[in-house]
């Protein structure tokens, strides 16, 4: 496998019978069915794949394919710490790690076909085609190409996962979905998380917001905040390397030690407990 940069990496292979490979824990793999047909099994549930087919893979989820159809596969595999700051760039990718990580935190609606959209379905194709185009060409600005049209393409990404995630749900209110959607996407922003804030941008008295939000959710406001961060966490434990202490960092805990108190309170698990499930999984 040829790489640009030791956190991304392309690779398009076909096969008529599947291979095992070798997939590194802290990677996500986006695949995509170039050709062929045949079943996706992951963690030992089967969905069908054919041509134009996406899928996206949290790393160490446990997967492989039966082919019915000889299939071309493209691979693409990256990790977070392909979009960390550069003191040489001057894009702000802030907004693909909120992307990414409701991605992370929601991995329960990536199974089976990733797109149901067809023009989201097409306009991936479309950016998928550019990723390759400049992967091959190897130019000078191909890499700040290809880290452009990811963002995008993660963004499609998690539109559709937004809509199967909120799917069902007969909210009486509507700005509530609009909020909690504004949550999940900018948990890394504890600035935009108040009381004060999401009560000014969306037009709800301050005073009665958390009453508002409760009425709505069953759910107390800080209660969702902490569930949501934590869902993060705990994704991060099983589907990355990342230290304790990182992910706490990032999500706003105190420390690694308070992280693991409020995992433990809220979901009756600790975080290396967590992190061990999906070690259990594998073997």
């Amino acid at each position: 496998m040829e790489q640009i940069h030791d956190t991304f990496a392309i690779e398009i292979v076909d096969y008529s019978e599947w291979k095992e490979r070798n997939r590194k824990n802290n990677f996500f793999e986006l695949v995509y069915i170039l050709n062929g047909k045949g079943l996706h099994r992951v963690n030992h549930i089967a969905y069908p794949y054919r041509k134009n087919g996406i899928f996206l893979l949290p790393a160490a989820r446990c997967h492989m394919y039966v082919i019915e159809k000889k299939t071309r596969f493209l691979f693409l595999r990256f990790t977070a710490s392909y979009f960390l700051p550069n003191p040489n760039e001057t894009v702000d990718y802030s907004k693909w790690f909120n992307s990414l990580n409701f991605i992370i935190g929601n991995h329960d609606y990536l199974s089976g076909e990733l797109i149901d959209n067809l023009d989201d379905r097409m306009q991936l194709k479309r950016l998928l085609d550019i990723i390759l185009y400049e992967y091959q060409k190897k130019a000078g600005c191909s890499t700040f190409i290809i880290q452009n049209t990811l963002v995008s393409l993660i963004a499609i990404i998690s539109r559709n996962i937004q809509d199967k995630k909120y799917r069902g749900h007969h909210f009486t209110d509507k700005k509530i979905a609009e909020i909690l959607n504004f949550i999940d996407f900018n948990l890394l922003e504890p600035e935009k998380l108040t009381v004060g804030y999401l009560s000014q941008k969306f037009n709800i008295s301050k005073n009665y917001f958390s009453e508002y939000f409760k009425r709505n959710t069953s759910q107390k406001f800080q209660d969702y905040l902490i569930c949501s961060k934590l869902r993060i966490a705990g994704a991060r434990a099983k589907f990355t390397d990342v230290s304790f202490q990182e992910i706490a960092s990032e999500l706003g805990f105190t420390d690694s030690s308070h992280l693991n108190r409020m995992m433990k309170k809220y979901t009756g698990k600790g975080m290396r407990e967590t992190r061990k499930e999906i070690q259990n999984n594998r073997n």
